[in-house]
């Protein structure tokens, strides 16, 4: 089980993630775009969303040419699925005020919790995701909360 832990600016444009007191990866977003880049444990991926109202992300190589994956989004229901390596992992919200939420591909699980309904910062305990599926989770909490602030 690796514990991991998160911080994020006041636009959560950008969330910097942690093992212990070292960084161990980065996570930018466009303010404006639902796009994004990132890297955690040396995989660095590209998120382009697309579709009706941004209802799909394609997960990409850095350079943007390989399309290693997607996330399809259900809106109404605050519920995702990740689709990486061809592996289908299912992001889930687990509180109403969008503190926790949940990754899991129905034998192993990462949960997230933040430190405080203020605060921009939590844990993530993890029991076997992989790292590009962690950050593709923090890049769907992001999208959820750009939808719920543009509500």
């Amino acid at each position: 089980m690796t514990a991991l832990s998160w911080k994020s600016n006041f636009t959560e444009t950008e969330c910097r993630i942690f093992r212990g007191k070292v960084i161990a990866g980065i996570l930018k977003t466009s303010l404006w775009k639902y796009d994004g880049r990132g890297e955690l444990d040396g995989y660095m991926l590209t998120f382009k969303s697309k579709g009706f109202f941004q209802s799909r992300t394609e997960i990409c190589d850095i350079e943007g040419k390989n399309v290693l994956g997607s996330i399809d989004y259900n809106v109404f229901r605050s519920k995702a699925q990740i689709t990486y390596n061809g592996v289908h992992y299912y992001w889930r919200l687990d509180s109403w005020l969008r503190g926790k939420w949940a990754v899991s591909d129905g034998e192993s699980e990462a949960r997230f919790e933040s430190d405080g309904f203020w605060k921009r910062e939590g844990q993530v305990i993890n029991e076997d995701i992989p790292p590009p599926v962690i950050l593709a989770s923090f890049f769907v909490h992001g999208f959820f909360h750009k939808i719920s602030s543009a509500s």
